[in-house]
Order: C-alpha cells, then structure tokens, then sequence
C-alpha cells in the first residue's frame, strides 16, 4: 500500500537538494511567425488554434529549440561546419518542431539536415506533406534538408542507419510521452551525440510494453500510443543511482517513484489548484534530474536542467528541458 502523506517532504528535501541544477534558462529566438511559411507555423500548418495559450507555447517552444540546437553546434569543433550536422527530431509527429529546425536551425552557412522519426505513419504523412508545400513555396528551400524515417525509438540501431557517415548528430525530442523521452536520450548516448529533450506524460512511461496485464477491463489490449509510451525491460525506474539512493533502499521504492511520477502529470488529489501545481512542478523535476543524474553517472555527460524564457510558469514543467553533452564539449547557455 503507497502510503501519500510523506511526499511533500520527500519532495522538499530533494528539491532543497538540487535547486542549483535547475536554474538556467534557455533563451528562445523571437521569430515573426506571421511572415514565415504557414507550414512552418504550428498554430497554422499545425492546425493548432491561433491566439490560444497552447498555441502560443508551441511558438515559444519551437523557437527555443530552435536556439538551443544552433547553440550546442556553434560550441563545438570548428570541424563540425564542414562535416554536417544530423539533427534526429525523436517522436517528430506531425512536424510542429521538425520543421521549423530544418528551416532556421543551425548557424548560418551550416550543412544540416533534419531527421524526422516517428512510428506513427500517419503522422509522418501529414509532415512531408507539410515540407512539400513549404518547399514548393520557400525561395530559399530550406525544408529540402528534412527526412523522415517510420521507426520505434527503442530501436536505435535503424535510426543509426538512416544517419549518413561522418556526420555530426543532435537528437532533439518534443514531449516524448513516457518512455519516449528516454529512448531518446539513450539514443543519443548510442551516439555519443548531444541531446535536448523536453518530456511530457511521465507516469506513461510506467507502463510495459510487454505487461498483458495493462489491458482494458473489456478484454481489449492496450493502446497502441500508450504501448509505445511505455518501457521494454532495458529501461527502468528510477533511472539514476541518485534518486534510487533517495527513495527506500527496498524492491518497494518502485512504488514510491510510481508515486512522483504520477504526482508529476495529475498532482496529489483533492488541493487548491496553487498547491496541486506546485507539488506537480516539484514531482516533475525530480523525474527530470533523475535523467540527467543517468546520463552523468551512467555515460559522463554534463547536464542541465533548464527552463525555456517566456513559457507561463503555470505549465507544471513543460517548460522545462533537459540538456546533456559529453564533456569534450561544454555546454553553453
């Protein structure tokens, strides 16, 4: 039985703990979308509804990721220029993020193409045609350097494949639901590339893939968007040594972490819409530290956690993204 009282304090106390790594925020690029191509636009080719709050997020998250890849090039070798650069988009959807880095990511005069990958065929369909009319009516064809490839993000050796030789790599994910966002940070461990993910729907990732036991009362199995949220056997919880160390010593500390994670997406039940928010931002930032304390203890990366300007504080953490590199390569904000 999950007993819920001692949770704040949980929360509290590794919060106390972990606030320095929290702080820095990534800047975005203030576009004039109304100017760009409408399919570049994810309040229009993305028909999400123009002037609504999600709308606008999606803009200020675009723009930020947009920022952040063009910085992570610019701070390493002045080798990279001439090889190219692969930015891998992991769970690219429908296009809202894979376009807009295939149009303005990267330094100027950059060699980089964007690799849109995602299981969902339907969705990939809407993106190429979304890049089709955008490089119908784009003078300068930037959309031309954009790819898509139908495939699970677990597996990383296909997506590896469809990545030319001798290229550098930035693997870029947009609210991954679940395990997701994991997968694509292992695949950027894969390939000793730089990552920066931004996760969303954390308590999906509880969920097996190969657990029947997950099926609908009716009999019925899974859904198929849910089954690929979850976690094969080569992702478990708590990601990192930290948090495990933090949480009880006992097999049980599975049901504590199930316990922050679901906090992060709905909160602690019946509370005032201000505490309910505040226990989701602090449950969600501790999942998110946990990832990058895998990555640094796990592979060597230097990480951040770091929150995008200008997103409403009022998001419960979807403003936050997570940033690892090798140390070869500081990070630069």
């Amino acid at each position: 039985m999950i007993v819920c009282a001692p949770l704040p304090a949980l929360l509290s106390l590794l919060i106390a703990g972990a606030a320095a790594a929290s702080a820095p925020r990534a800047s975005s690029t203030a576009s004039n979308w109304d100017a760009a191509d409408p399919e570049l636009d994810p309040t229009r080719g993305g028909k999400i509804r123009p002037g609504t709050p999600r709308g606008e997020r999606k803009r200020i998250q675009a723009e930020a990721f947009v920022h952040v890849v063009s910085e992570m090039m610019k701070s390493g070798d002045d080798s990279m220029k001439e090889r190219g650069t692969t930015i891998v988009d992991a769970g690219c959807g429908g296009g809202n993020l894979a376009l807009p880095l295939a149009a303005f990511g990267g330094p100027p005069g950059w060699d980089v193409e964007v690799l849109a990958v995602d299981v969902n065929e339907f969705a990939l369909a809407r993106l190429d045609e979304r890049a089709e009319r955008a490089r119908a009516s784009s003078d300068r064809g930037n959309c031309a350097k954009i790819r898509t490839l139908r495939a699970d993000l677990a597996d990383a050796a296909a997506i590896s494949a469809a990545i030319p030789a001798g290229r550098d790599v930035v693997v870029a994910s947009l609210h991954g639901c679940g395990a997701s966002s994991d997968y694509a940070i292992e695949l950027a461990h894969s390939l000793g590339a730089p990552f920066v993910v931004c996760p969303c729907c954390t308590a999906k990732s509880l969920t097996r893939r190969d657990d029947d036991s997950s099926n609908s009362s009716d009999g019925s199995t899974m859904g198929a968007s849910v089954r690929r949220s979850g976690a094969n056997a080569d992702i478990t919880y708590p990601r990192s040594q930290w948090l495990r160390d933090a949480l009880s010593p006992d097999p049980a500390s599975w049901d504590e972490y199930a316990l922050l994670a679901r906090t992060a997406d709905v909160g602690l039940g019946p509370q005032t819409p201000s505490r309910q928010r505040e226990h989701r931002r602090r449950a969600k930032r501790i999942v998110e530290l946990d990832r990058l304390a895998h990555s640094s203890e796990r592979y060597g990366y230097e990480t951040r956690l770091v929150r995008m300007a200008g997103h409403d504080r009022r998001s419960t953490g979807r403003a936050r993204c997570c940033w690892g590199r090798g140390r070869a390569r500081p990070l630069q904000l």
